[in-house]
């Protein structure tokens, strides 16, 4: 039986192969198109990995998250950095890494922060920060950026960049012209809104600032302009002030208890979130997105499984004269539909494992490129349960239409399978 099928599809090799990559073409769209809406849920609901609480001014949920993670918008006021050291040397936190959002660069937020946040930030299931360009150190002075901001901006690891006090697309408007900043290196891109950030150190954000202000109390006094060194002996670099802070901690069962504490703290009102529940309560607010993608794959589906009917019953029916003449010489109807039902199976079954064959091959030459391009993160694995329900249907539909030649055959004489054709 085996042997017959075989040398049946051999005889029709070029037939079979056409509907095999037709089959391919429609499991590799379909499961593209899952992929990137898969990607996209999950680049965004796992933006941060690991961190269990974020801390600012007192606000909204929401806005504290799109200013601390995302980078937009502006908080309703900062965070004492006494509020921050009194929480990172709490028994139960693990680590707590500040967040000092105030400058920018060519429309790209400035983000100071500790050196620190390279061993503990993660994202999308717990992977760590790795650098494409340079080393890190995030010294006095030193930018690291992220891919996207780097692509954008053209910048490489040497150069030089100035700051923009507020958030300005234009420079030369609030510049922090006298202590530019060099590029040390490049982290690679994570898919996450981490890409757009510039990272430099809280100290150096400070130290900037002191010397402007001590230059302006220079030049009001009649003095020439004060320069940095001149800033931090009259001024030595105190960090007063930050945006926000994230915190792990060491144990699950401490989130909630570490939460209520923040928010009911009476030296300082305060305001912490959970960043995993809030990034989820977001994207249902943005369920449109996700539900026009879902449209998207159910169409493909759709056109996916006409085309498979199409190709295997177009196939199929012009082997009726085949099939008559088998039953001539004795199969019976269940060997017939037998043969049929394994061919249909194998070209169905063959075009699945094309097409995931050829996803994997695209993802493998372009997700790095998807990623750089549009922050979103593409795998082969894990399948989905829309890719799932597809599949199953690919091999329903596949049977089915094996057996609709096997049930003509039941109905129509064994003559009219065999007269001579005009």
């Amino acid at each position: 039986m085996i042997r017959l099928v075989f040398a049946s599809l051999g005889n029709r090799r070029m037939v079979a192969f056409l509907t095999a990559l037709s089959v391919s073409l429609s499991v590799l769209l379909f499961a593209s198109v899952e992929k990137m809406r898969d990607g996209a849920r999950s680049g965004f609901t796992h933006t941060v990995s690991g961190t269990h609480i974020i801390a600012g001014a007192r606000s909204g949920q929401i806005p504290l998250l799109l200013f601390s993670l995302f980078h937009i918008g502006s908080p309703t006021s900062n965070v004492s950095y006494k509020s921050y050291l009194k929480y990172k040397d709490h028994p139960s936190v693990a680590w707590a890494i500040p967040l000092s959002i105030g400058d920018s660069h060519r429309g790209f937020r400035v983000v100071g922060t500790e050196p620190e946040i390279i061993k503990h930030y993660r994202y999308r299931d717990g992977r760590s920060l790795k650098l494409a360009q340079g080393s890190y150190s995030l010294a006095r002075f030193k930018a690291v950026l992220g891919s996207t901001a780097a692509k954008s901006l053209g910048y490489k690891v040497g150069d030089k960049l100035v700051l923009t006090h507020g958030i300005s697309d234009v420079q030369g408007i609030h510049d922090h012209e006298e202590n530019p900043f060099v590029v040390e290196a490049i982290f690679e891109a994570t898919g996450t809104p981490f890409d757009k950030g510039i990272y430099v150190s809280l100290e150096s954000v400070e130290l900037m600032h002191e010397a402007e202000a001590h230059a302006e109390d220079t030049e009001a006094q009649g003095h020439e302009h004060g320069t940095l060194e001149d800033a931090q002996k009259s001024r030595p670099p105190k960090i007063d002030k930050i945006t926000s802070f994230m915190i792990a901690v060491k144990q699950p069962v401490d989130i909630l208890p570490l939460m209520r504490m923040i928010n009911e703290d009476e030296s300082e009102p305060l305001t912490a979130i959970l960043p995993g529940v809030t990034l989820g309560e977001i994207w249902n607010m943005m369920s449109y997105l996700e539900n026009t993608l879902k449209l998207v794959s159910l169409l493909v589906m759709l056109t996916a499984l006409c085309v498979l009917f199409i190709s295997l019953y177009a196939s199929l029916a012009e082997r009726y004269r085949e099939l008559a003449i088998l039953r001539a010489l004795g199969a019976s109807p269940r060997r017939v539909a037998s043969l049929l039902l394994a061919e249909s199976l194998i070209l169905t079954v063959s075009g699945i494992a094309g097409g995931y064959a050829l996803l994997w091959l695209v993802t493998t030459l372009l997700s790095n490129s998807v990623l750089r391009a549009f922050s979103v993160s593409v795998g082969l694995l894990p399948f989905t349960s829309q890719e799932i329900i597809f599949i199953a249907a690919l091999i329903v539909l596949g049977t089915a239409v094996a057996m609709v030649p096997a049930v003509m055959l039941y109905r129509r004489a064994l003559s009219e399978g065999l007269q001579v054709r005009q």
